[in-house]
Order: structure tokens, then sequence, then C-alpha cells
């Protein structure tokens, strides 16, 4: 690997700069269609009193045609981590939620 890293010093090739935490985290939540209202009221009204503000809630469907997938997309600093961890929980606790993924869509499954 030094030898690698030699090779590109030489051949003039700068390394990338490490990026920092951005502080945006992003949640997928798949429910029935009919429990989205009582569910989506939940999650700004939980993530709210969390000190969580939501910057973004995009509902689509999902791979069943009477199945529903919210992403939430939250502004979350690296203090409030655990808190949006315990959110991520108790919304996964849920009556009515079937799965909560970190990410898009098309990421992979919490549970």
């Amino acid at each position: 690997m030094r030898l690698f890293n030699l090779f590109l010093r030489r051949a003039g090739v700068r390394p990338a700069p490490l990026r920092a935490p951005s502080g945006v985290s992003r949640l997928t939540v798949v429910c029935p269609r009919h429990s989205l209202p009582d569910i989506r009221k939940r999650i700004y009204a939980d993530f709210e009193a969390a000190g969580l503000p939501i910057q973004e809630l995009m509902v689509d469907h999902a791979s069943h045609h009477d199945m529903a997938s919210a992403c939430i997309t939250v502004q979350c600093p690296p203090e409030l981590r655990p808190a949006l961890m315990d959110q991520a929980r108790q919304l996964r606790a849920f009556p009515g939620v079937h799965q909560v993924h970190w990410g898009d869509k098309r990421q992979i499954a919490l549970n």
C-alpha cells in the first residue's frame, strides 16, 4: 500500500480531503397507506419534541400496492444522534409500521 501511495504522489495525484459529517440523516418508514396520516402526525410531533427538525418528508409507493414509504430528512448534529436513534426505535414500535430503514428507500433495513 505504501508503494501505491508513493506512485500516486509521484504521479501528482493529491489525496482527497476528508469530508466532515453533514449532520443530515435520512430514515425511510414503510407502512400501509391507510395508516400513513397517523404515522406522519406522530413523526412530526415526536421528532420536534426531541429537538430534531424535519427538513423534508417525501411519500412514495412501496413495493406492494397497498403500502407506502415516507422518506424523512432530519437535521441531526452529532450530539443529537442518540435522540435520533431513540426516535427510530420508537417509530419502529408504532402500530402499522412495517420497516424503518436508514437512508432512502434503496438502502438496507435497520432490523
